[in-house]
């Protein structure tokens, strides 16, 4: 009986643990997936405009990207171990500045990519942290072309937000992270300079000498 009793409570204790990791992805999930409604709606009212103006989707598609991503923690990531050499100024810039880089980056490629259809997939393992969630997105293009976009979340103040991701194992924290360093080599490890210059980059201007 003393066996049975105990099978049962730890039985109990393990189901709801998956519970709340359950429901804790869920949670994630749901914000992935109205992330993703609410930028192919921005695509698609602009998409009827031609020719599109790149910079009114960029306009409405900050307003999501301030909601739902946690641009200060990716741009720190990105800056790597130059975030301890630069100022204040210069992390405070370059957050600004690498907000409008994922602006345009989700802008261009939800334009060019033309999503058709996508399925939540459903976790495999559970979370061993239950504010740490990956949330994996299938995605069908009209042409056909099908992918696999991964998000990384973390709730932060009962609020969930995407600090990184990864389309068909291209990770964008990694990928900007390695071109920060290789303009901090070829500016002889300047940071000012690799903020203006990356601006520059983004509002298709040169950059200063």
């Amino acid at each position: 009986m003393k066996r049975l009793f105990l099978t049962v409570i730890f039985g109990l204790g393990l189901f709801s643990q998956s519970f709340i990791a359950a429901a804790t992805w869920q949670e994630a999930s749901v914000e992935v997936k109205q992330t993703i409604e609410d930028m192919i709606s921005v695509i698609n009212l602009h998409r009827a405009e031609q020719p599109v103006d790149i910079n009114a989707v960029s306009d409405d598609m900050e307003k999501i990207v301030d909601r739902d991503v946690d641009f200060e923690y990716i741009s720190h990531w990105v800056m790597g171990k130059y975030y301890r050499q630069a100022s204040d100024a210069e992390r405070t810039q370059f957050a600004v500045v690498f907000k409008q880089t994922l602006i345009k980056t989700y802008a261009k490629s939800l334009l060019e990519f033309d999503i058709d259809t996508y399925n939540m997939v459903e976790p495999t393992s559970i979370s061993p942290e239950d504010d740490k969630q990956i949330v994996s997105v299938n995605v069908t293009s009209k042409a056909g072309a099908n992918y696999t976009l991964v998000n990384y979340m973390v709730k932060k103040d009962d609020n969930w937000k995407l600090v990184n991701v990864m389309l068909d194992g291209i990770n964008l924290r990694i990928t900007f992270q390695n071109q920060f360093a290789e303009m901090m080599q070829r500016s002889q490890y300047d940071v000012g300079q690799v903020v203006d210059s990356w601006k520059a980059k983004i509002d298709d201007k040169p950059a200063k000498s």
